[in-house]
């Protein structure tokens, strides 16, 4: 067992391509090979020095972190900031370190799927569906072709073309065309990826040989995909109060304390719900729209609040940590899957930034 095969079952079940642009998902300490031998995962929402020395002390050579350690490129590892002295300390300790963030969040499944597990709901559709967003299209010479398309497979195309859910496709056409005032064999290459993933593939093209002869262009698809994206629209079996529900977020997140809008009511009849972890306050009007009765996530915004409060929306601020801590048992359910038996751990250091003062 090796630390590839822990990172590739967790990708296989939420690919990394389904990131946000501005995410930094994927491994953030260690060699990119992976072929060390995995000696256990130590599981968390925020890879810590803590989690990592506790890492160390219980023998395990890889964390899993819903956060990623490092947002922006480092300088240095000079123990300046909490993010350099984590790394130096997972180098130290031969631990590796690979965080799964937006796309836990938007795979089917993910974070929002599992809160609304946890409050007795049943997952009807996607709050806000990913957008298959653009289609790059290379016109390559046909001598350096078969470069282009290696080199966007090996960049992660693949991931993308197995999804048939996802309707990426990837296609090849010889044709002849005017280049520079001559006839040139040329073979048109075309694929549908996520927006996000763009300027990787494009860096892909031009790394290749004879890449900077192609011409490349890329044009939004107009098309979302229902069956990923952040947020989830739920529904109880039978309705619950507003009391019934704040209770059951009390208990189940472990919430010492719930901010709402001041139109809540406790006798409040609720029947369907919207769910997003983490900051979730720009769906807020996607959760309205969707007819719900209370939209549940977290960092709600003071002016959200207080518009939210002149509406019929009940909202719930649980908390960003406590939203997400249910990463750890969707990484533990994935792991322990694929790889029944093996040392996978629940951090005990990793521990919510906030506290409450009651």
């Amino acid at each position: 067992m090796t630390v590839n095969h822990i990172i590739a079952a967790i990708e296989a079940f939420a690919p990394r391509w389904l990131q946000e642009s501005w995410d930094n998902s994927g491994l953030q300490v260690g060699l990119p090979a992976g072929d060390d031998t995995c000696t256990g995962v130590l599981l968390c929402v925020d890879a810590t020095e803590a989690v990592v020395q506790e890492a160390i002390e219980r023998g395990c050579n890889l964390v899993v972190s819903h956060h990623p350690l490092i947002f922006k490129g480092l300088k240095r590892i000079a123990g300046s900031s909490v993010a350099e002295r984590t790394v130096a300390a997972a180098i130290r300790g031969g631990v590796a370190i690979y965080s799964a963030h937006t796309n836990l969040d938007s795979t089917r499944g993910g974070i929002s799927y599992a809160m609304a597990e946890m409050l007795g709901a049943k997952v009807e559709r996607v709050l806000s569906p990913m957008a298959i967003h653009s289609v790059l299209t290379v016109t390559a010479p046909t001598d350096v072709a078969a470069n282009i398309e290696t080199a966007l497979l090996d960049s992660g195309l693949t991931d993308i073309l197995s999804s048939e859910a996802q309707r990426h496709r990837l296609s090849f056409d010889d044709e002849t065309l005017t280049v520079d005032s001559t006839d040139t064999p040329c073979r048109i290459i075309t694929a549908q990826v996520p927006t996000a993933k763009i300027d990787a593939y494009i860096a892909a093209i031009h790394g290749a040989a004879g890449g900077r002869q192609c011409q490349i262009t890329s044009a939004p698809a107009g098309v979302k995909d229902a069956a990923y994206g952040l947020g989830v629209v739920a529904r109880f079996d039978a309705p619950v109060s507003g009391d019934e529900l704040a209770r059951r977020l009390r208990d189940n997140f472990k919430i010492p304390a719930i901010r709402t809008a001041s139109n809540f009511r406790a006798d409040a009849e609720i029947t369907s719900i919207a769910l997003c972890g983490g900051s979730g306050g720009e769906f807020i009007g996607a959760a309205r729209g969707a007819g719900v009765q209370a939209y549940i996530s977290a960092d709600i915004r003071y002016h959200d609040m207080a518009e939210t409060a002149q509406s019929g929306l009940f909202l719930f601020d649980i908390g960003h940590f406590e939203s997400e801590s249910c990463a750890k048992t969707i990484f533990y359910n994935v792991i322990s899957n694929n790889f029944p038996n093996f040392a996978v751990y629940l951090s005990d250091n990793d521990k919510n930034p906030v506290e409450y003062l009651i």
